[in-house]
């Protein structure tokens, strides 16, 4: 094989029979040059399925998006220079959020570099520590076909375990990049990966056991880190102890059909009452998940330093940012916590009594003094059909999920760029879960899709509702203390005058802008169109502030 624009093409189409061959099925091309033979080996590849994204940072968030949703690696393709920088606010949120991205940036051969080239910077190692892998492969060989396909092969598996995140495979290409036939390789040997699953050790169980058994504890299970979270065997092990279970929504053990009379879901407004915080303190807490959103339950968690702190987690990431961790085991939480469950004896169940009273007594004062943000949750969380998918922005969106979202019986799948808390991408991230599921519904706020309007450009094809929870800025800076400042305004909340339904017109969107009152009729009207919609929630950004503080007053009491 002689010709260099074959050559690249079944160089490339290696590369993908390596990725296909671990799970990959997925690929968001950004169009250009110099990426040519990896668009058309995907594009043409039977087992892919493609989607064209003009902006690479939002392609990247929107492979992200895909990836959380169907729990499997995606891969993202772009041409050289600084198009692969875009990816980097969403490979920082792969990395945070364990979430396997496959990066495939086209580059230009060793000879154009340091040379002042076009369109040539330096992309190996550009994402340093946050992939879990990084090589630049060599310029395509006829000899080396099998190498390439073994080196996709081995970053595709590293993606997914020991630690789920985002790896990079730098691809330099020397002209022409168009070829005139396109001959795939021939008896590649594809490897394949199996990956372990990480047993427990029932010696170690035992002893725990016996540390935990007739104790007063609780379990906290913060936002999943990755993969989901075994509900059915963690309620389990609460139902054996006898202890409350502080399910962050982001958990998504609030809803689904498994055991929840022990979920508490209202453990933040409980814990605005100092005398029942101090009540309740635990002698041990089992952790699974990341950290929690709350930071009222952060607060009380950093107070309980004098007893034992259990954290569960597969990857060894040590998701604790309290420092109060004081055994870390590292195996699959669903063994973990049948192994559990097995051994240990149950507490008396007063420990238990005392939060479940005060959840009914929480849920009573915000039945009776609800913002109108808590009535927002409820429909939300009520009224999505079964096996939704919802993607919550973060500020004060996340937080108020949190705060006011109760359990239900129908399962729900909740997703939030929590690895890095930021706005970047939010929009993209809900428009790449529509590629992969329906429906999807997202929760933002005005800021977050102004500062990701631009992704609203690749909604063809998709089904989506965006709910926009428009406080006229970034209000979740009125709860904090940069609120005391006289720049509160100008530097904090920012508000922007930006006309959503001449914005939504532009793009092609249904929108519909209502007071939250009618957001129960224009929710069901909105899941049963096709396309994507803007529904734009009006709030009063002074009475929601007085609505809250007056409701944190009457909880601290």
């Amino acid at each position: 094989m002689t010709d260099t624009a074959e050559l690249n093409f079944t160089w490339a189409w290696a590369i993908f029979d390596g990725l296909v061959a671990n799970g990959v099925k997925r690929v968001f091309i950004s169009p250009g040059s110099r990426s040519t033979p990896l668009a058309l080996a995907a594009s043409r590849h039977p087992d892919i399925e493609t989607r064209i994204v003009l902006d690479e940072r939002t392609a990247a968030f929107m492979a992200l998006g895909a990836a959380r949703c169907e729990r499997q690696p995606a891969a993202l393709v772009a041409t050289s220079g600084t198009a692969v920088s875009q990816w980097l606010p969403a490979v920082t949120e792969a990395d945070l959020s364990r979430t396997p991205l496959i990066l495939l940036s086209a580059d230009r051969p060793p000879e154009l570099h340091q040379c002042g080239a076009n369109q040539t910077i330096q992309q190996r190692d550009l994402f340093g520590q946050r992939v879990r892998f990084s090589m630049e492969l060599p310029v395509p060989g006829a000899d080396l076909l099998q190498t390439a396909c073994r080196f996709a092969a081995q970053a595709a598996a590293t993606a997914r375990w020991p630690l789920q995140g985002p790896v990079h495979l730098n691809i330099p290409f020397r002209e022409p990049l168009v070829p005139t036939s396109f001959n795939k390789p021939q008896g590649l040997a594809l490897p394949s990966v199996s990956r372990p699953v990480l047993d427990v050790d029932q010696e170690r169980m035992d002893q725990l056991a016996r540390s935990m058994s007739a104790r007063e504890g609780i379990i906290i299970c913060g936002p999943e880190a990755g993969n989901p979270l075994p509900a059915e065997e963690i309620t389990a092990l609460a139902s054996r102890l006898k202890a409350p279970v502080l399910a962050d929504p982001l958990s998504n053990l609030r809803w689904g059909s498994h055991q929840k009379g022990q979920i508490i879901s209202h453990y933040d407004a409980c814990l605005r009452q100092p005398g029942f915080s101090e009540q309740v303190k635990p002698a041990c807490v089992l952790r699974f998940g990341a950290m929690p959103v709350s930071k009222v339950l952060m607060e009380f968690l950093q107070g309980l330093d004098e007893c034992s702190h259990i954290l569960v987690d597969p990857d060894g990431r040590w998701p604790d940012s309290l420092h109060h961790t004081t055994e870390l085991i590292q195996a699959d939480p669903a063994r973990t916590a049948s192994a559990l469950a097995d051994k240990v004896k149950p507490a008396s169940g007063k420990y238990l009594g005392y939060w479940q009273q005060r959840e009914q007594e929480s849920m009573e004062i915000l039945a009776g003094n609800q913002p109108m943000e808590a009535d927002i949750i409820g429909s939300i969380t009520g009224r999505l059909p079964a096996h939704c998918s919802l993607f919550c922005g973060n500020s004060l969106p996340v937080r108020q999920l949190d705060w006011f979202s109760g359990t239900r019986e129908a399962p729900l799948r909740i997703v939030c760029n929590r690895g890095a808390s930021g706005i970047d991408g939010n929009i993209a991230s809900l428009l790449g879960m529509a590629v992969s599921t329906r429906p999807v519904v997202g929760l933002v706020g005005d800021l977050s899709l102004i500062h990701d309007i631009g992704a609203l450009t690749e909604t063809e094809g998709l089904n989506a509702t965006i709910l926009v929870l428009d406080n006229g800025g970034g209000a979740i800076f009125d709860h904090l203390p940069q609120s005391r400042l006289d720049e509160h305004e100008t530097l904090f909340t920012t508000p922007r005058s930006i006309d959503l339904q001449a914005a939504a017109r532009a793009f092609g969107l249904g929108y519909r802008k209502l007071q939250p009152l009618e957001l129960d009729e224009a929710l069901d009207e909105a899941l049963g169109e096709q396309g994507v919609r803007l529904l734009h929630v009006m709030l009063d950004r002074e009475r929601s502030l007085k609505e809250h503080r007056a409701l944190w007053r009457l909880l601290s009491e």
